[in-house]
């Protein structure tokens, strides 16, 4: 039986499996990337997982993301799953790139409480999983930048709701869901072969190749408007993280200022807390009933009690 730490530990196991992975078939396909956010955090304070953490960040370049996505499906195995936003999969909930523990499966609160398979109606759920965030040229001017980042950042705020179903009746984002069913009414026009969430896919892309680009680079797929000069990031050093090595960016001290301020200290310990997961199933005969709430995974199964340490 497991503590609670333990069963972190072994979703991070897993999530290294996945890191690993893409470390192997960048290597082969002549891709860069580097690790990002907590991943980039844990390299430079832990050399590994931040303890309480549970999924890995990475960033690449558009150009080399576009080859990642081109990648045959038989190299990732009966393992591993690629997924970009164009991906069927309802997994996929983000419009950057992802790795998923293809046979595992996960929940949280949020999942339970909020979403519905659009495909089958059932309670959503995803699996163990790395991020892959694609970096953009961006405008030099900042007004331009500000108003592309904008216009993309409405766009992605609707992917996941246009490709799931919202189900809360609580705390509904209404604002945003007046938006998507607009667009579900106005993409539902461009035709029917073609699903809402693929079509504002395409919007969001095209929004990107019409993006005028300058010599900054920054991220257009995510809530985080940073920016960096192709200094800050290249040329890449490799650093120890776990039993490999990653590649770091070139100025990370910068950029994890800029996110986190003094990313050398610890946060407070009730600030110390990632997803929290009520269902985990590692997909190799592990199951773990943290909180059997009605409709999870977990529903009228045993409760998995951490052993107390």
């Amino acid at each position: 039986m497991l503590n609670k730490k333990e069963l972190i530990r072994e979703v991070q196991l897993m999530n290294i499996k996945n890191l690993k992975k893409l470390d192997e078939v960048c290597k082969k396909y002549n891709i860069q990337y580097w690790v990002a956010y907590g991943t980039l955090i844990g390299t430079i304070r832990h050399r590994g997982f931040i303890p309480w953490d549970d999924d890995i960040d990475v960033e690449m370049l558009r150009e080399d993301y576009e080859k990642l996505c081109k990648v045959p499906v038989e190299e990732w195995g009966d393992e591993f799953l690629f997924c970009s936003a164009y991906s069927e999969d309802e997994r996929q909930d983000k419009v950057f790139g992802r790795i998923f523990q293809k046979n595992t499966k996960i929940q949280s609160y949020k999942d339970v409480e909020n979403w519905r398979s659009r495909k089958t109606g059932n309670v959503w759920y995803s699996s163990i999983m790395l991020d892959i965030f694609i970096v953009d040229r961006i405008p030099d001017d900042d007004k331009v930048w500000k108003k592309t980042y904008d216009e993309a950042l409405k766009l992605i705020e609707q992917y996941k709701p246009l490709k799931l179903k919202w189900v809360a009746k609580d705390h509904e984002p209404k604002e945003m869901l007046k938006e998507v069913v607009k667009d579900v009414r106005y993409l539902s026009q461009k035709g029917k072969s073609r699903a809402p969430w693929l079509r504002l896919t395409d919007r969001y892309m095209k929004l990107i190749e019409d993006m005028p680009k300058g010599k900054r680079y920054g991220l257009m797929c995510t809530v985080d408007p940073y920016k960096y000069s192709y200094e800050d990031i290249f040329p890449l050093k490799m650093m120890q993280y776990e039993d490999m090595l990653v590649p770091v960016p070139a100025n990370y001290q910068k950029m994890l200022t800029d996110m986190y301020g003094d990313y050398l200290a610890f946060p407070p310990e009730n600030d110390r807390y990632h997803i929290q997961f009520i269902y985990i199933d590692f997909g190799d005969g592990r199951e773990y009933v943290i909180d059997p709430v009605k409709g999870s995974l977990g529903e009228g199964k045993p409760i998995y009690q951490y052993r107390q340490k």
